[in-house]
């Protein structure tokens, strides 16, 4: 969607990593020493070297016997009773060293449980695959393990996506996906990593999370000129202790770290062209401050950095985010159709193993249902009337993956939703009368059809929606309009034909005008998302019904193929 809400972020306070060092049990050892039986200590060498006369020891005619003996005897069960306390005691020394050792690693492992148990998204759900544990540290690598994967051929064919490795295998693929916005901010930094004692998350706990729900994709919205400029991204945002192998030195190096941390669970990205400057989403691809020129350079600072095999689950590039000023095919300088294919071409030529993703334009419409006629405008992204006589073609074949836009009416409360109803000044509906599921279903249909669904297909390029959703949990309507909406569109792009989609969005800063349909936000957006605003909890209502998308065929992780020597040296 458009520049979303961005509410002021509080700055977080940025928490060291502690680190418990294994405490070294030594092993004391000691000698035992022979003793010898006493002898007499008047006697230190042979008395004729002294000199010394022997004294004559008077008989005394009593005969001696062991048991007068009793001085010698009675020092050896001292001497026994010595070594044994001493043993004794190195016994306990070092039994008490290792105990000493392992309740150390005990305390050290129920803090870095309690830690990550701390950050961890409150679903109610367990992680089916175990923690990555680093040097003692549970979900915080300081390098997530390098995987040996090719990059596939992604291939837009049979109405779906398909990952396709050199030796052929093919691995056919729907779209469970989430938009995390924050890079195509003035920020340049998805949001929620900053974690503190109250709120925010990690990046692995994001991944974790998605994974643990079947969500295989994420579309990352970027800014034309933060790629050109490299732009150093507000860390103020990102906990650098609960995130140490997020990189935020600039804004390469950042995308590339979040890529291989959503990697590690096996999740596809799609890059999206979102905006053109911090205070221009970008009706267009270009404006005064970034030509069409500088924007094809940024597709080939991606291309050049991110297409080989350390980034084998980036599918592609949204070519421009709702380009709600374009034209369709008439040859103009506003002419979307045209600078699309450029633009993909100018991709293909960087990355010819990437597909490129392509939306609509915005326009005004009539349309009948039930022999009732509706005045309406596109969905921004939506508008693919223009497909029916002039489809898109790039330079290499099954490469275009149409990926218009579709919401409810917390967006804009689209006149064909409600059964009536006056529409005021700030283009609320007053009086509106909710529909049932029946009739709401239709209209939400036929609409659909009218704008992009034709497009749907078994055999031709892949469908799927680039953003859809939005308010769900928090939805105003007594017979819930807005959530229905949702509800209604998932049963249509999960059908055959369809690829799937990218929910708006996992952000609970997500801000929309208007809600219900007859209450206008204005300033006071009304914001949710999949996560709850302390981005540790979870919108129940709004993640179960994205659940419906769950029995989708082929939806799957994205595939890691094994590289050939051919593919394991190539970065294209």
């Amino acid at each position: 969607m458009a520049t979303p809400y961005q509410g002021e972020v509080q700055s977080p306070v940025a928490t060291p990593t502690y680190r418990y060092s294994n405490l070294a049990a030594e092993n004391i050892q000691r000698q035992s020493q022979s003793n010898d039986v006493p002898v007499d200590v008047f006697v230190r060498g042979s008395l004729m070297d002294r000199g010394i006369r022997a004294v004559e020891m008077a008989d005394s005619g009593k005969v001696e016997r062991s048991k007068h003996f009793k001085g010698r005897l009675r020092r050896w069960p001292g001497l026994l009773l010595l070594v044994l306390l001493a043993g004794a005691a190195v016994f306990l020394v070092v039994r008490y060293g290792i105990m000493t050792h392992e309740s150390s690693q005990d305390r050290a492992a129920e803090y870095e449980a309690r830690k990550f148990n701390a950050t961890k998204i409150a679903d109610g759900k367990k992680d089916t695959q175990k923690d990555l544990t680093d040097d003692g540290v549970v979900g915080n690598p300081a390098h997530y393990p390098k995987r040996a994967c090719e990059m596939p051929n992604y291939l837009s064919k049979n109405g779906q996506i398909v990952a396709v490795s050199t030796n052929g295998t093919e691995v056919p693929l729907k779209i469970k996906g989430i938009n995390w916005f924050g890079m195509e901010t003035g920020q340049a930094i998805p949001f929620g990593l900053w974690g503190n004692a109250d709120n925010g998350t990690t990046a692995y706990q994001i991944a974790s999370f998605l994974a643990r729900n079947k969500f295989n994709a994420v579309r990352l919205p970027l800014m034309a000129a933060w790629i050109l400029e490299n732009k150093e991204p507000n860390t103020a945002l990102l906990n650098k202790g609960e995130n140490q192998a997020i990189n935020g030195t600039n804004y390469m190096s950042l995308l590339q770290s979040i890529v291989k941390a959503l990697q590690y669970r096996d999740i596809g990205i799609l890059l999206s062209m979102h905006t053109l400057t911090y205070n221009d989403n970008g009706m267009l691809w270009y404006n005064d401050a970034v030509s069409e020129e500088n924007f094809l350079e940024a597709i080939d600072i991606l291309t050049k950095n991110l297409c080989n095999n350390d980034y084998w689950n980036i599918m592609g590039i949204d070519l421009k985010n709702e380009p709600y000023k374009g034209t369709w095919g008439d040859g103009g300088p506003t002419d979307f159709h045209a600078g699309a294919q450029r633009i993909a071409n100018r991709m293909l030529k960087g990355c010819p193993k990437w597909m490129g993703f392509v939306e609509g334009v915005n326009a005004q419409h009539t349309i009948v249902i039930d022999g009732e006629e509706f005045g309406y405008y596109d969905w921004y992204g939506g508008g693919l009337h223009g497909a029916k006589k002039l489809g898109m073609e790039f330079d290499i074949p099954n490469k275009v993956v149409w990926a218009p836009h579709y919401y409810t009416p917390a967006v804009y409360p689209q006149y064909y939703l409600y059964g009536g109803g006056k529409v005021a000044e700030d283009k609320s509906i007053q009086d509106y009368v909710e529909l049932d599921d029946d009739t709401l279903r239709h209209r939400i249909k036929v609409t659909m059809d009218d704008m992009f669904g034709f497009l749907a297909s078994e055999t031709g390029p892949a469908l799927l929606l680039g953003e859809f959703g939005g308010l769900y949990s928090h939805d105003k309507h007594p017979k819930k309009t807005t959530q229905r909406c949702t509800d209604f569109t998932i049963e249509i792009i999960t059908k055959p034909g369809w690829a799937g989609g990218f929910a708006w969005s996992l952000n609970p800063e997500s801000g929309y005008l208007y809600n219900p349909g007859d209450t206008y936000g204005g300033n006071n957006e009304f914001t949710e998302g999949l996560l709850t605003t302390d981005w540790l909890g979870v919108e129940k209502p709004f993640l179960d019904g994205m659940a419906a998308m769950d029995n989708m065929e082929n939806l799957q992780p994205f595939p890691c193929f094994a590289p050939n020597d051919a593919s394991s040296s190539s970065d294209s």
